[in-house]
């Protein structure tokens, strides 16, 4: 297994790859966005009790399909709904791994929910707060509320990072599901500089955007106005930071594939270092 560290400030560099994808293709990503979410609150709203968990079982399919467009948005191609049939097409072996991977990371999160339900504040006390509030700001200013959304973010952090890079890992790389864990363990602690600014420069986003978001209502007081900036703002946000997700794995493995996994090429052969930084124009 070769891994590629990089230096910390390649972490904002994924942000700036992001946004540029996005920006190459936003109805493309969007639409494969609101596909996904759309297909979660149908699987949620038919399947009341396994719902959340099933939902949260497919999510390294959807990270997986996200990854597949950014690599067609590098290689001038057009994204589209059929990333997923490209996702389904894999070998059998591929298609089972990434089952079961979806699989532990539903029961990695289900761990996190009861160990943050045991250590943190109670959670119906929480959800009371919540609802009780009148708006968001003072939902957040309270100390409760955010001592449970620390120990949840310190607790699902690790938990994110394992399972990163194994999507690509198993897909392209024809890594087994163990090793692909594995590898995708260390990657992101080798690499851990890189994800941190990486991180905070999502943070820094979904802060500014807030700002503006808020100093446009402050002058143009219209409830539709501020409700369709905050859902096509989000989802651009959200869209151009899944684009991102393929360039933090190509950056940090590199190799030919083998069929035992041990050397995994997650970039594929067709891709070059300049077609993975800087996705091209498209007409």
């Amino acid at each position: 297994m070769k891994l590629k560290l990089v230096k910390a400030s390649q972490g904002l560099q994924w942000v700036k790859q992001g946004l540029l994808a996005l920006r190459k293709q936003p109805m493309g990503y969007m639409g494969l966005l609101g596909l996904t979410g759309m297909t979660a609150l149908m699987l949620m709203a038919l399947t009341a009790a396994a719902g959340p968990l099933l939902v949260v079982s497919l999510m390294p399919i959807a990270w997986t399909a996200f990854m597949v467009a950014t690599r067609r948005v590098v290689t001038g191609q057009r994204v589209s709904l059929g990333v997923f049939a490209e996702v389904f097409k894999s070998p059998p072996t591929i298609r089972r791994d990434l089952l079961l991977l979806g699989m532990a990371y539903a029961v990695a999160t289900a761990g996190v929910i009861a160990l943050a339900s045991l250590l943190g504040p109670n959670a119906d006390e929480v959800v009371r707060i919540t609802q009780d509030s009148e708006d968001m700001a003072e939902v957040m200013a309270n100390p409760m509320v955010q001592q449970d959304m620390l120990l949840r973010l310190a607790l699902t952090l690790p938990v994110s990072l394992v399972f990163w890079h194994a999507p690509g890992l198993i897909l392209w790389g024809r890594v087994p599901l163990a090793k692909a864990l594995f590898f995708s363990a260390v990657a992101s602690w080798r690499n851990l500089g890189a994800f941190v600014l990486y991180g905070l420069g999502w943070g820094g986003l979904m802060i500014a955007f807030a700002v503006v978001a808020r100093l446009i209502g402050a002058v143009l007081p219209v409830q539709v106005l501020m409700d369709g900036i905050a859902m096509v703002g989000g989802m651009a946000l959200a869209s151009a930071f899944y684009a991102s997700l393929y360039f933090t794995v190509v950056d940090c493995f590199d190799g030919s594939s083998t069929a035992s996994g041990q050397v995994p090429e997650v970039d594929g052969p067709a891709l070059n270092d300049t077609e993975r930084r800087d996705p091209p124009d498209q007409d």
